[in-house]
């Protein structure tokens, strides 16, 4: 296989840091993903019911903020969300500009059922590779990165 080019000793090391990380998060999100869409719902949906299921009543830009959407994006995830019956968006009584979205029961339901296989999911797909201690490494690490920014 033919060699890349280097920019320096600890340029190489950050890229190729960066480039394992980034291959990581597409394959274990792709899992995800596939897993996900056999419960009809998309990573997108799911970030939307855990985050208002652990979290309670939310505004529509704190759902933006938390699952690190695109306004629009967060519309067509709220708008699908609601036609399935799995959340609610209300105006709010203090101003009713802003959105407030509440996970219905049938959404409580829906997360209550699927929420511990995709904690198990994910402890499979960490477990094959990392000890329990390189994980809490990783998670301090990658935090340390997220705070930096």
């Amino acid at each position: 296989m033919k060699r890349a080019k280097s920019y320096g000793s600890h340029q190489d090391i950050v890229l190729r840091a960066h480039i394992e990380l980034s291959r990581s998060l597409t394959k274990i999100r792709a899992k995800e993903t596939t897993w996900l869409a056999e419960r009809d719902l998309t990573l997108p949906q799911f970030g939307i019911l855990e985050s208002l299921y652990h979290l309670g009543r939310l505004t529509v830009g704190q759902i933006t903020t938390l699952t690190l959407s695109t306004p629009g994006n967060i519309t067509v995830v709220i708008k699908n969300l609601e036609s399935k019956g799995l959340i609610s968006m209300r105006p709010s009584d203090e101003d009713r500009r802003i959105k407030l979205l509440e996970i219905t029961e049938k959404g409580s339901m829906m997360i209550q059922s699927i929420f511990p296989n995709h904690v198990e999911n994910l402890i499979g797909w960490y477990d094959k590779a990392l000890s329990e201690e390189e994980v809490k490494t990783l998670s301090h690490l990658l935090r340390k990165l997220e705070k930096a920014q």
